[in-house]
């Protein structure tokens, strides 16, 4: 559920901010609203802290930690972060300084190892020597008084010095620019700056193992960061300062307590229509495990949309066992989560919820797999005794195993598909009927309903050709009528008057009733998804077959273990794209819900992790 927020303002002592927001802190109860925006010299310059330190971080993330001296004084923390982004610096110099030596050296390997100085110490001669490098097809226009020597070419380019006794004697094209540097002061230059290099590299290998002390001061300024901007974003009132902020209706009296006993006013009320409270789901032992999920998709209902949490984790986990649709798959999965299991438990760590999430995706899988008889693709498992036992012919991945059955077990699946459909979506305008009760506008959504139930069995008719009963047609146009009469009987607003915007809209509602249709039909999907899986599996199973015997089998093996690892993170995928997409826009648009929500973090300390 969607635990339900007050809104509270709290008016404090300006003379006791600061004892006052601790307190608060340590209450941890109040999600901050700014009351305006929290600019200040403090919080800008703990910003620039945790931005310097946070580069900081970045630079010495790959680097080997050891066991460093630690030091808890923040004064020699910000010593080695400066230290760090200093270092960090000079090597990025260091490398552009590089990368132009080595362009000179490059010039040498080309010209040979002349310096500006050799030039000038030739002019002095009365010796010019100009250098060009320029496309081939100047040789043919070459005057043939000028003493030209051709240093070297290639196919499209030629490198050329031209001699003479005159200053002024050039000719009409660009000339090679000559290195000041000579070329044992390059070599030199460059042996200093890798041997720098090396000295930079060695000092951050020792500079990674603070990192975790740098963590640890990071946590620090984020805790002063917070502080300082909630102070900030406080209002002040002459010799009163206050702040607002939601709490949960059931830590209010915590809330009233704390101000009594702290000498704080306060005021606590419903959050008004256009206050937008945090959202702080409150989910049993069991439905929790999906909220891994959620946080890998980063969404939060609204606090005024659904808790559909239980729906969600329910459907999907139907949605991974038939998109992945092998229990030999499936067994894998499960392989893995007792693997991760042992592992948390060896380390002291409590089962986490990714794991528990892990076990009944992967045992929902089996069960499908089981029943479906598929197991790795391999219609040679399924025709042994005992999973073809287990195995329920009407569904069945391999029919041809079952003889003589007059039903396409491909139509059943897909049968099934629209079946999940019609409760998926039909729940969804359930829930819409029984929020908005006693108003009128619910019975808007029993016409959605029915537009779902009757759209339903048009869609097997087109789909599977199953004959449409004689009920379906009334009961599409009569939910049509339904949701055009009620739909916009809102609060204050005459029926006729809702009964007029509901015929306006019609066109709209109309075109909602076709986007339903192809709803339906959206979870065909399932199947879809499913049968390219053991198409995929029996291909390589068959490609696999031939080299089981003799000195091919290792192919055979590698081929099986390639084409089958592949097919689990294809069907990984496809959980993500289908198993949730079914979740969060079919199900979820039929519900009206935008996912806009954000989540309840309310001012505390902050636990190390």
């Amino acid at each position: 559920m969607i635990v339900p927020m007050q809104k509270v303002t709290l008016f404090i002592s300006a003379r006791h901010r600061e004892e006052a927001l601790l307190q608060l802190r340590k209450l941890g109860l109040v999600h901050i609203q700014h009351l305006k925006a929290p600019v200040s010299e403090d919080v800008s310059q703990l910003e620039a802290k945790l931005n310097t330190l946070e580069k900081s971080l970045l630079i010495i993330e790959n680097d080997a930690r050891g066991v460093a001296d630690k030091t808890d004084k923040k004064d020699d923390i910000e010593k080695l972060i400066n230290e760090i982004l200093a270092l960090s610096t000079e090597a990025q110099q260091i490398g552009n300084i590089t990368a132009e030596k080595q362009n000179l050296l490059a010039w040498f390997e080309r010209w040979g190892k002349i310096s500006l100085a050799d030039i000038e110490a030739l002019n002095k001669k009365g010796i010019f020597l100009r250098l060009y490098n320029t496309d081939k097809s100047i040789l043919k226009n070459l005057p043939e008084n000028l003493h030209i020597e051709i240093i070297n070419e290639d196919k499209n380019r030629v490198m050329l010095a031209l001699i003479s006794e005159s200053e002024d004697t050039r000719l009409e094209i660009k000339e090679e620019f000559i290195p000041r540097e000579d070329y044992p002061s390059v070599i030199a230059e460059l042996d200093r700056l890798t041997k720098r290099t090396e000295e930079i590299d060695k000092r951050m290998t020792q500079l990674a193992q603070y990192a975790d002390q740098i963590q640890v001061y990071k946590q620090d300024l984020e805790k002063r960061l917070e502080f300082a901007t909630v102070k900030s974003g406080m209002q002040d009132a002459d010799e009163i300062c206050y702040l607002q902020g939601y709490c949960p209706e059931g830590k209010v009296k915590r809330l009233i307590q704390a101000a009594a006993n702290e000498g704080w006013g306060y005021l606590s009320e419903e959050p008004a229509e256009t206050d937008n409270p945090p959202t702080l789901l409150k989910l049993n032992k069991w439905v929790s495990i999906i909220r891994p999920v959620f946080d890998f998709l980063g969404t939060v209902p609204g606090y005024r949309e659904y808790d559909v949490s239980m729906y969600f984790l329910i459907f999907f986990t139907l949605f991974v066992a038939m998109i992945i649709g092998d229990a030999g798959y499936g067994v894998i999965f499960l392989l893995v989560s007792v693997f991760a299991h042992r592992k948390s438990v060896k380390k002291g760590q409590p089962l986490t919820l990714t794991i528990k999430l892990l076990y009944v995706l992967s045992m929902s899988t089996i069960a499908w797999g089981t029943i479906t008889g598929n197991w790795f693709g391999a219609v040679q498992i399924a025709r042994l005794p005992f999973f073809k036992a287990l195995t329920i012919p009407q569904i069945a991945t391999f029919p041809e195993l079952f003889p003589g059955m007059d039903i396409n077990p491909q139509r059943k699946v897909m049968f099934i598909c629209f079946v999940i459909a019609v409760i998926h979506l039909g729940l969804a305008n359930i829930m819409n009927f029984v929020n908005e009760l006693p108003q009128l506008k619910s019975i808007a959504h029993l016409g959605w309903f029915a537009i779902i139930v009757g759209l339903f069995f048009l869609v097997l008719n087109l789909v599977l050709g199953m004959a449409m009963p004689g009920f379906a047609t009334p009961l599409i146009i009569s939910g049509l009528a339904a949701v055009i009469l009620f739909i916009n009987q809102e609060k204050g607003t005459g029926i006729l008057k809702g009964i007029a915007k509901g015929v306006g809209g019609a066109f709209t509602t109309f075109l909602d009733a076709v986007s339903s249709f192809s709803n339906i039909i959206s979870y065909i999907r399932l199947f879809a998804v499913g049968m390219a899986t053991v198409a995929i599996a029996s291909s390589f199973n068959q490609i696999a077959a031939p080299l089981m015997h003799g000195y091919t089998f290792p192919a055979a093996a590698l081929i099986l273990l390639i084409g089958h690892g592949l097919n689990i993170v294809m069907g990984l995928l496809s959980v993500v794209v289908h198993g949730i997409r079914l979740n969060m826009l079919e199900f979820s648009g039929q519900l009206g819900m935008e996912w806009t929500g954000y989540e309840y973090e309310p001012f505390q300390e902050k636990t190390k992790d």
